[in-house]
């Protein structure tokens, strides 16, 4: 799945959006673009934080979110269910990062200042 196939999550903090895809390299990006006023005050202009989970771990990802392994189909038809999944199941960035945490799936963050 190229990184160009997004998916957008449905809510979120006004002026922010985020989505979910997966790189060429198969890494899981949750992606938080803030391009609110506060970003513009406090940071000087709009900003992204993201969220990349290893290739190796998204079958743990897609393992919670819909209850089972999913272990057949081809790996562009793995990634199509993990995020159509993460799409349904939560709003924005933030609802993505506490699930994460809470069943300790490691993830790497990184911090865009002139996104």
């Amino acid at each position: 799945m190229s990184e160009l196939e997004r998916v957008k999550l449905r809510g979120g903090l006004d002026r922010t959006a985020s989505w979910v895809y997966v790189t060429d390299d198969g890494t899981l990006v949750t992606e938080l673009y803030d391009f609110s006023p506060d970003a513009e005050k406090w940071l000087g202009n709009d900003v992204a934080f993201l969220l990349h989970v290893a290739a190796a771990d998204k079958a743990r990802v897609l393992s919670a979110l819909r209850g089972e392994a999913f272990a057949t189909g081809s790996d562009r038809e793995r990634d199509a269910a993990l995020l159509e999944s993460l799409r349904e199941r939560f709003d924005d960035y933030y609802a993505v990062k506490e699930w994460l945490d809470q069943r300790g799936i490691a993830y790497r963050k990184e911090f865009e200042p002139w996104a």
